[in-house]
């Protein structure tokens, strides 16, 4: 009678690990809208205009430092994280917006060199 909880709560993990896990092609996505979110963090006129595109790379990143993890690149979880945390003080007004989007791009600089191949429109992990 105890297996039965115990065995349901070792499904219920997988299922939830399985779930949280992005695929290469999700993965490729989400790196292919940070561009259009960085541009408008740079672009915006102040802080609270760049809230919105900092909080959608907080919440991508946060799906980035996971897939990461998932293969095991301890680095690129690093780049990821601290990249998530740059977003977040933007997103929540502290520090400098410019310097914070320059430690957020000095990190994704980071990952593509350590992570990347290819050339541009044929971009492939490492």
């Amino acid at each position: 009678m105890r297996k039965s909880p115990f065995l349901l709560v070792i499904l219920v993990v997988f299922a939830v690990l399985a779930i949280a896990q992005i695929s290469d092609d999700e993965f490729r996505t989400l790196m292919q809208s940070n561009a259009a979110n960085v541009t408008a963090i740079r672009d915006a006129t102040d802080t609270a205009a760049a809230a919105p595109a900092a909080n959608k790379l907080v919440d991508t990143f946060t799906k980035v430092a996971a897939y990461w993890k998932a293969k095991n690149a301890a680095d690129a979880v690093t780049f990821s994280e601290s990249a998530r945390d740059a977003a977040k003080a933007i997103a929540d007004g502290q520090g400098d917006k410019a310097a914070n989007l320059m430690k957020l791009q000095q990190q994704c600089g980071g990952c593509h060199m350590a992570h990347r191949a290819g050339g541009r429109g044929n971009f492939t992990f490492k």
